[in-house]
């Protein structure tokens, strides 16, 4: 919190106290109680101080405790027995804004003491994003070292066309960079395409094999079942023919001459 002192207005005025949106407010006021015995009722409003009391009352203590407060963000956080009733506002808005009044109620026919203090709140600041250009331009110096009669707004104009070189030199690299990576990000991702088509066509070839082989296998033994069983025999029997032919070769190779055939020539001679 900031505080402003202000000329009086009307040698009420006290002063201009500036705060932020969230924050905490502090308005000033205060006394001197000859002892803590001799504590007075105070109030504070919204508004200038009126001929009496407080308008638009906000708080109000009975000399040693507060009695009334319209909030809970309106509190006495100072010493109240020792006659330092300053005012705090927790969390102000900008609703906050405006006149206060603290009245300090002593003895007598207009004998309160009055003062009239001015809140100022302000929107809360916002932290920028941050972006590189600026820190790139405050990483440079404010003034450049010359020789010879060179002004100063020459100096800062050099500077500035110094700076605006080297942000677009580095935001081209940046370009550049980004450009570069997204090409390897490309290429990468077509490679890795390109090999997932391989494998799924060759996966989708073994299949189409394996189940062209398995086909022919079933039409094969689907045909020899319906076969009639002398068409079954025809089959075996063409199977067989090469096994005949070597056994007629075979017996022609060690086929030998009848031996009872010079046996009946001899019994013929002895009987004649």
């Amino acid at each position: 919190m900031f505080l402003f002192l202000s000329p009086s207005v009307n040698g009420s005025l006290k002063g201009a106290y500036v705060s932020q949106v969230g924050q905490n407010a502090d308005l000033p006021c205060t006394y001197s109680p000859a002892t803590t015995e001799n504590l007075v009722p105070v109030c504070w409003g919204k508004g200038p101080c009126p001929v009496f009391e407080c308008y638009r009352l906000v708080l109000r203590t009975d000399g040693r405790n507060v009695t009334y407060q319209t909030s809970s963000r309106y509190l006495l956080k100072r010493d109240l027995h020792k006659g330092d009733v300053t005012l705090t506002i927790k969390n102000v808005t900008l609703a906050d804004s405006g006149t206060y009044c603290c009245r300090i109620q002593f003895p007598g026919l207009m004998n309160d003491q009055k003062s009239n203090l001015e809140l100022i709140i302000k929107p809360a600041k916002v932290t920028p994003a941050w972006t590189p250009w600026r820190d790139i331009t405050t990483a440079f110096p404010k003034m450049l070292t010359t020789k010879g009669p060179v002004s100063e707004t020459q100096t800062l104009e050099a500077l500035h066309d110094k700076n605006q070189t080297e942000i677009s030199t580095l935001a081209t690299e940046l370009q550049d960079m980004g450009a570069t990576t997204r090409t390897g990000l490309y290429i990468g991702a077509g490679v890795s395409a390109g090999l997932a088509l391989i494998l799924i066509s060759g996966g989708l070839i073994l299949k189409w094999y394996s189940d062209r082989k398995e086909k022919i296998q079933n039409s094969s033994l689907i045909t020899l079942a319906n076969l009639s069983p002398s068409g079954l025999a025809n089959t075996a029997a063409e199977g067989m023919h090469p096994e005949e032919n070597i056994y007629i070769i075979e017996e022609n190779v060690y086929e030998v001459e009848d031996p009872y055939k010079y046996y009946c020539s001899i019994n013929s001679g002895q009987q004649s």
